[in-house]
Parts: C-alpha cells; sequence; structure tokens
C-alpha cells in the first residue's frame, strides 16, 4: 500500500512538537535552580557578612588630594622679575567622596570658631544652604513642604523637594541671621567638588589660627594647612595693567568663565588669570598641582599618605618688553601729557622685523578732573580716528592701482568743492591757491587734496571743482583694502586679549562724501597698534609681521633652580605690500623729508630734525569732538632705517592745533630707546 506523504509529514511535526514541553521545563529549571542560588548568595552577604563590608567601607576611603603650586614667572627681555610670587600660609579644604552637606556644616561650625574669614562674597544661596544643612531646620523645613504637596498627584523628587525649600527659606528670610563667618566657610567648602581640594583662606592666616587649626586637625576632616601663592611686582604696580591680574579666594572664578572653568577640573575660589596675558597664557603659567593619595578611617582620620606626583610649576613668559624702557615710556607720556580735554596719550615701540613690542605705554587722562590712570592696554582697546598719518599707505594704494605712477605724481593742491559737500583745503593752502606738488611733497607738507584727488581716482573719478561725486560702488572697499595690506583697520592678532579692530562707519549713499575724509584719515579709527604695525611694514620692506610680547618660554628644571627655554617665537608675516623699488623709493623719501626736510611747510617739527640716527617719520592730525569742544588728534608714527626700531603714537582731545606735542612726545621716546634697549650706532 502506497504511503500517504502528507500524513507523513503530518506526523514528523506532531512528534517535534510533543519533545518541545520537556526542553522548556528543563530550561526553566536550571534558570530557576540559579536564580535561587543568587538569592541565597545575596542574602549570605546581605545579612551574614553585611556588617563586615560596611565595617570595611567605613574603615578607610581613598582621596586624592591636589596641592598648590606656584603660577609661572613673567620677566622682560633682559631676565628682570616683572611678575613674582610670594609664599603666604592657607587654609584649604578637600572634599572626600562621602563627604555631603551634613558633614561639611558639621565641620564648618567646628571651624568657624578658630578661623576668621571675609564674608564681602557671602551669596544668598550659600547662606539658604547652611541654614538647611542643620539637621534640624531640614526637617523642619522639609515636614513643612511635604504637607504643603501631600495632595500632589505625583511624588516630588528630592530635587523638586529641595528647590522648594530653598525657596521656602528665601521668601520666609530664615537664614538672614544665621552666623556669616561659619557660612563664608561653608560657602567654600561647597565650592570643592569630589576629590578637589580648594581654598578656605588664601592670606591672611594668622599665627593663632594656624596653631589652632594645626592642633585640632583630626576634628576637621578634610581640612589641611597648605600654601597659596600671591602675585608681586618687584619692577612697579605699573606692571599690573600691562601683564593682567589673577583672581583669588575673594573675587573666585570670573562668572563669564565659570562653567568653563569648573569643567577643566577649577575649583570654585581657586586662583586663575582674569586679564591680558595672564589670561591669555593660563594654561602655561597655572602648572600642574601635585597629587597626594590620602586614606582616611571611617572616622574621617587620615591613616597614611602617599605622593603620586610631585608636581610641576607654571612655565615662565619672557616677553619682549624691558622693563627699564617701559617705565621710561610711561614717565614720558605723563608728564607730557597736555591738559583741557585731552583724553590720554598712547605709544608703542616695536621691532618692525620680529614684531617684538619694547614697550607699550598708555595714560588714560579724566579731562574733568585732571586725573591721570596707567593704562598701557589702550593701546590694543582704544581706537581713534587718526589723521594723516596713513597717507603713506593711501599713497601706496594709489601706486598699485596705477592712478599715478613713480615718474608721474604730480597733482595740484587745491580747494576741492564736490557738490553738496563743504569745500576741502590743505592747512597750509586753506585759500585753495593752486599749487603743483608731487607726493613726496605732498607727505612732507601733508597735504589733504591731494589725497582726495588720489582717493578720487582709485574710486573711479577724476576731480573736477563743482561736479557731483560719482565714485564706484565698490570705492570705499577698494580704499579699505588698500590700507588693510598694512594692517590698518583690522585686529592685529598680538598676545594679549583683549584687542579691538576700531570702527568702520558705514558706506551707504547717505555716507558716500565721508570717503573723501577717509583718504586722509578723519572717517574709520585705528588703534595705535595699528598704527606701529602699519609703520613696521614700511621700514621692513613691506611686510605685515604680527605683534606679540611674548618672546619665549622657560622651564624650570626638577632637581635645580635652572631653566630652559621650550619654545621661542619667530617672526609671523600675515601679508605682503608689494610696491616697485622706485615707489619704495617715493614713500620713504617723502617720510625721511617729514623728518628731516627743510621746506617751508614741513610737518615734522624741530624736535624731530635733531635726532640723530635721522628717522623716517609721518605726522598725522585729525579734527574731533571732545566734552563738547573742537578737538584735535595728534599721531606719529617713526622708524630708524636699518635699525630695529619703529614707533607709533596718539593723543586724543587736545585744543591745539598742532603745537607738535606728538614730535617732541615722540622724540624723547626714540632717545630713550638708545638709552635703555640698544646702543645708539654711529650716524650723522
Amino acid at each position: 500500500m502506497q504511503r500517504n506523504p502528507y500524513l507523513e509529514d503530518r506526523d514528523k511535526k506532531n512528534s517535534a512538537s510533543a519533545n518541545l514541553p520537556v526542553r522548556l521545563n528543563i530550561l526553566l529549571g536550571i534558570a530557576l535552580t540559579l536564580m535561587i542560588a543568587l538569592v541565597v548568595q545575596l542574602a549570605f552577604l546581605t545579612i551574614q557578612q553585611g556588617a563586615f563590608y560596611q565595617g570595611e567601607v567605613n574603615t578607610s576611603e581613598q582621596t586624592v588630594e591636589k596641592g598648590n603650586v606656584p603660577r609661572g614667572m613673567i620677566y622682560d627681555n633682559s631676565g628682570r622679575v616683572l611678575v613674582g610670587n610670594k609664599a603666604q600660609a592657607a587654609i584649604t579644604f578637600t572634599r572626600g567622596t562621602n563627604v555631603n552637606a551634613k558633614k561639611m556644616y558639621e565641620t564648618t561650625v567646628k571651624l568657624s570658631k578658630i578661623l576668621t574669614v571675609d564674608t564681602e562674597r557671602l551669596n544668598e544661596r550659600a547662606k539658604t544652604d547652611f541654614y538647611l544643612s542643620n539637621e534640624k531646620n531640614n526637617k523642619r523645613i522639609s515636614a513643612i513642604i511635604t504637607k504643603q504637596h501631600k495632595n500632589d498627584k505625583i511624588a516630588l523628587t528630592a530635587a523638586q523637594i529641595n528647590d522648594y525649600e530653598v525657596d521656602y527659606v528665601q521668601k520666609h528670610k530664615l537664614a538672614e541671621d544665621v552666623d556669616k563667618n561659619a557660612a563664608m566657610i561653608f560657602q567654600r567648602m561647597s565650592g570643592a567638588y569630589s576629590l578637589s581640594t580648594t581654598f578656605i583662606k588664601e592670606s591672611g592666616v594668622t599665627n593663632t589660627e594656624l596653631a589652632k587649626i594645626g592642633e585640632n586637625l583630626s576634628s576637621f576632616p578634610g581640612v589641611k594647612l597648605g600654601t597659596s601663592w600671591s602675585r608681586q611686582y618687584p619692577e612697579g604696580e605699573e606692571f599690573k595693567s600691562l601683564v593682567g591680574n589673577v583672581t583669588n579666594e575673594a573675587t573666585g572664578l570670573p562668572e563669564d568663565r565659570l562653567h568653563t572653568l569648573l569643567a577643566q577640573g577649577y575649583s570654585q575660589n581657586e586662583p586663575v588669570g582674569n586679564s591680558s596675558l595672564e589670561k591669555g597664557y593660563e594654561s602655561i603659567l597655572k602648572g600642574s598641582a601635585s597629587q597626594t593619595l590620602v586614606t582616611t578611617s571611617g572616622k574621617d582620620q587620615v591613616q597614611s599618605s602617599q605622593i603620586k606626583y610631585n608636581g610641576q610649576a607654571g612655565d615662565n613668559l619672557k616677553l619682549t618688553i624691558n622693563a627699564r624702557f617701559q617705565n621710561e615710556v610711561q614717565k614720558i607720556l605723563e608728564d607730557n601729557l597736555p591738559g583741557g580735554d585731552v583724553e590720554g596719550a598712547y605709544a608703542t615701540v616695536i621691532n618692525p622685523y620680529t614684531g617684538g613690542i619694547y614697550a607699550m605705554g598708555g595714560v588714560d587722562r579724566d579731562h574733568a578732573t585732571g586725573q591721570k590712570t596707567a593704562n598701557p592696554l589702550g593701546n590694543i582697546n582704544h581706537a581713534i580716528v587718526m589723521g594723516s598719518v596713513i597717507k603713506p599707505a593711501v599713497l601706496a594704494t594709489a601706486f598699485q592701482k596705477g592712478v599715478i605712477s613713480a615718474d608721474n605724481n604730480v597733482l595740484t593742491d587745491q580747494a576741492i568743492k564736490i557738490q553738496g559737500t563743504q569745500a576741502i583745503t590743505s592747512y597750509w593752502n586753506q585759500a585753495g591757491n593752486p599749487t603743483p606738488i608731487d607726493a613726496k611733497t605732498a607727505l612732507e607738507r601733508s597735504s589733504n587734496t591731494y589725497f582726495v584727488q588720489l582717493g578720487m581716482k582709485i574710486g573711479g573719478q577724476n576731480y573736477s571743482p563743482g561736479a557731483p561725486l560719482g565714485l564706484r560702488s565698490d570705492a570705499f572697499q577698494t580704499l579699505r583694502n588698500g590700507l588693510g595690506q598694512f594692517g590698518l583697520g583690522t585686529k592685529t592678532g598680538i598676545d594679549i586679549s583683549g584687542e579691538t579692530g576700531g570702527y568702520r562707519g558705514p558706506t551707504d549713499a547717505e555716507n558716500q562724501g565721508k570717503y573723501l575724509y577717509e583718504t586722509f584719515g578723519q572717517y574709520d579709527t585705528y588703534t595705535t597698534l595699528q598704527l606701529a604695525r602699519f609703520v613696521s611694514t614700511i621700514a621692513n620692506g613691506g611686510y605685515l609681521v604680527q605683534p606679540r610680547v611674548v618672546g619665549s618660554i622657560l622651564q624650570k628644571q626638577k632637581n635645580n633652580d635652572q631653566t630652559k627655554t621650550i619654545w621661542s617665537a619667530s617672526p609671523n608675516i600675515q601679508g605682503q605690500v608689494k610696491l616697485g623699488a622706485d615707489e619704495w623709493d617715493i614713500l620713504k623719501d617723502g617720510m625721511n623729508r617729514v623728518a628731516n626736510g627743510s621746506d617751508s611747510w614741513n610737518t615734522g617739527g624741530e624736535d624731530m630734525h635733531k635726532l640723530r640716527p635721522r628717522v623716517h617719520a609721518k605726522t598725522g592730525t585729525a579734527e574731533t569732538k571732545t566734552n563738547g569742544n573742537d578737538t584735535y588728534t595728534e599721531s606719529m608714527v617713526a622708524y630708524v632705517p636699518g635699525q630695529p626700531f619703529a614707533v607709533a603714537m596718539a593723543i586724543p582731545g587736545m585744543n591745539n592745533y598742532l603745537d607738535g606735542t606728538n614730535g617732541k612726545i615722540s622724540a624723547k621716546i626714540i632717545d630713550a630707546y638708545w638709552k635703555y634697549v640698544q646702543a645708539k650706532p654711529d650716524s650723522k
């Protein structure tokens, strides 16, 4: 009889199905057995040996304590210490992994009876947290909050309860009468995250406080006698405004960088560079903290400590600044600053080949009181309308655009009368009598109308008396690009934070006439440092070099007091101004004539004429408004051909027109350079 294949397949499936429950039962049995064994083991560990393991946990805890190391020092270019460190006794706190608010409260209360701290920066939240860290207060407020929200459909989280508690305490002003000294200690201890060390008191620790805390350290878990370092300025506090400042326990971490610094491992009141070089070179200066492995008992008593890492003091900065020359430049500005509405004076002395700054002096003046304040950083963050000092850059742009040439650069100085605008004349030709002059003479006499006509040609229009202004739409940008080749109108990239690029005025149709004033420096604003980079570009033959104040980084060797140079700056070329040799000759000879020429309308002044070796220079005057009065900015750029020296300076808010103060101050600074920085070369 033939078998039915369908029935045969069905029988096989039924057989497999019959075996399936047996396999499942075996697997379930194994799983159940393992679960029972796991439960039995957990019960054994928890019930039988729980006390033993809890005791082990309480017996010891290992904490890595971070020690404080001195910040790197800052030297001038001759090795004089500008910024050093002073060691002082301090009280520190290292927060262990099992330290909660209750434990810190208990420590704080005991510690506050023998340690006094400054409470000026005590905040309301810290007072509230201190109040709630008292177990009695916490239970009472917690009960109130729980009762208020007992009918809530969703149970409150611990974080929500805490927020309600804080709101309740602050609303009812319950923390107003807490011990402020204790609350401030609590605030500083709370600023430390787990396993980090922070200062409770960084300076001014008395001998009595040191003795009493030292005798009772076992009563203050995590508290240690330590050392902090404060900045000192052997060459004078004046350098503080140049190199910047460092925060301390009173100021805490800067608010604008708080979260970033905390994420980097800083404690709330750990010192950190807050301005200028201290801020910009923070990662170099801060060093790396020592690390000590501390083992404590369950009662927070130290059982052992082992140094894991000795730490490394911060690396040192060696500046291009010359301290004695810096002080002299600062003194020259202060002693020769005019009165009236003058707002200040600023001067930068630079090496045009390397970009290294020799001195950066600055004085702010309150024209209402006459009070002067040192502000060397005014060179980088105070943008000023500089006037005719920028004319060499306009001349270079005209050469590049082909609107004049080395062989054909004579234009007529005359009154410029554009339809709808005020007439523009040169100070030496205010009547506007037509006078042909070449480029060199235009620089020596500082002819405004010569450069207005150059600017119009650059913008696509030849001057015609009474005609409307008809510049190309890109005229402003073309001229600004030409000035930008010399670094005018852009940040220099100096290694100091807080630099401004200056202000560029609007260029819409309503302000097209301002283009004419742009051609002789009466519209956009520039910093004195930008002028220094500008004149350096002329001095070195056309290379735009980035200014800097840090020349090298020195690292202290571990086994001695010697240091080694681990980094040295090299010139950073940011661009190049390309001109023909004959065009450079015209530009430089024009500046030579400014400082040494005999033209009856020469603008250099006798102070510059007397200098030896001879300098090349360009003066500037800009009309401004200060305190509601008509005022002027006097400026000056100068360099010594073939020498590593260039200077730029500006005095905004002067009441007198062309009184020669810029030349007088510049000449004194140049003489001081030969005295303090470089021996004066033989010259005629």
